[in-house]
């Protein structure tokens, strides 16, 4: 009876030798759903307006909240409420829009992506709302605007890199 059990026991391990290496998964926790906001967005961003005045973005896994008001957060109702639509890679690359059930233009900030730029040696977050002005925001108090208008035909293809 040992002999079965240690020859089932070296042939499993051998099999799981022979198969595991060759099939790994890879976990990716980037979305988690409509309802939290993408890792890779988490943290405490700003953008550079001048005069020594910083406009403030924290997202956390459930709120987001501009300049010290909550502005999405699952809590709330209506075009307030936070559902995160992810949009994969076409035009552009992977991006979020963070509202993903509004009505009307006004009621969104556009879509966020942590672009592949740095600045100081950390990544920036980027985002589109309108007419080809890109917005960055850095993860550190920096007394430069990262932002551009970008007037190209092919401006699509920017939103999420």
């Amino acid at each position: 009876m040992q002999l079965r059990q240690r020859l089932l026991i070296a042939t499993l391990l051998a099999l799981g030798l022979l198969i595991g290496p060759g099939s790994s998964v890879t976990a990716h926790a980037k979305y988690k759903g409509h309802s939290q906001t993408p890792t890779e967005l988490r943290g405490t961003w700003y953008q550079y307006q001048g005069h020594h005045k910083w406009t403030k973005i924290k997202i956390t896994k459930y709120k987001v909240i501009y300049n010290g008001k909550a502005l999405y957060s699952t809590k709330k109702k209506g075009s307030q409420r936070l559902f995160v639509k992810k949009y994969k890679k076409g035009n552009g690359g992977v991006n979020y829009l963070l509202n993903g059930k509004y009505k009307y233009g006004y009621q969104t900030m556009g879509n966020f992506w942590l672009s592949k730029k740095k600045v100081h040696g950390k990544r920036i977050m980027k985002s589109y709302y309108n007419m080809g002005y890109f917005q960055a925001y850095t993860r550190t108090k920096l007394a430069h605007n990262y932002s551009y208008q970008y007037d190209g035909a092919d401006y699509m293809n920017k939103i999420g890199r």
